[in-house]
């Protein structure tokens, strides 16, 4: 899967990590690596393998222009969840990204 590939809404959300990276000095603030690993764990669906890989949205999160680190991390979290893994946010444990999408089942 490459980027051209992704759902709206994953590229959405690349998009949103990192305008909010750039709000907070180029580096995803605590609070949004927290966002990031609530949504993999609330929104499993949105995350399946079917719909995104962890390469490709490293690749778009790169392109919006998160820092190869930030990049980096996300793509771990998104592996480790996606390996049904369990991934702990501190704070903002009921998070949930407000734009809609379709599940692929």
């Amino acid at each position: 899967m490459n980027t051209s590939e992704l759902p709206a809404d994953i590229v959405r959300i690349a998009e949103f990590l990192a305008r909010n990276a750039k709000m907070s000095g180029g580096e995803l603030s605590v609070h949004e690596l927290a966002k990031m690993k609530a949504s993999l764990m609330n929104e499993p669906t949105r995350w399946s393998r079917l719909r995104v890989t962890a390469e490709a949205f490293e690749a778009q999160c790169r392109e919006e222009g998160l820092t190869a680190t930030d990049a980096t991390e996300i793509r771990k979290y998104l592996r480790k969840a996606q390996a049904g893994r369990r991934l702990v946010p501190n704070g903002h444990s009921d998070f949930r990204f407000a734009i809609p999408y379709d599940p692929v089942e």
